[in-house]
């Protein structure tokens, strides 16, 4: 289980209430992008569409598209219940293979604050000093 993209915004803009692994229907030149590490995961969100849920924005700069997500009905149905609240949305956080599938790590998040992310920053270089050995 290889990690091919990350999204490396996704921890420090949104609080991440809940995690899912879902499957996507590629098509062959998507998944060579996809296995190329061209493909971006900023500014793609999951929404409910044509009864299923999709990747909106999914792709290159020039050719992005809509990628249609593979859940079980039970977990598509908790997705959907908690899009509907209010400051909950839907994004994928990386982009793996397992076996020869890929597949995406998706979750539900709530936005941050400027202050949570500031708190985020003065944690993570209290950490970073902590383990330099100088705190």
């Amino acid at each position: 289980m290889a990690i091919l993209i990350f999204n490396r915004k996704a921890k420090f803009d949104y609080e991440i209430l809940e995690t899912f692994q879902a499957g996507m229907a590629l098509d062959g030149g998507m998944v060579k992008l996809v296995r190329g590490h061209k493909i971006t995961l900023q500014g793609v969100f999951i929404i409910f569409q044509n009864g299923r849920l999709e990747m909106i924005n999914f792709g290159t700069e020039t050719n992005n598209t809509n990628v249609p997500l593979l859940l079980k009905p039970r977990e598509i149905k908790e997705i959907m219940g908690s899009i509907g609240e209010k400051g909950i949305s839907c994004i994928p956080l990386n982009i793996k293979t397992v076996g020869r599938w890929l597949k995406a790590d998706i979750a539900l998040v709530r936005g941050k604050k400027n202050f949570d992310k500031r708190e985020s920053i003065k944690k993570r270089d209290l950490d970073r000093e902590e383990a330099r050995g100088r705190v």
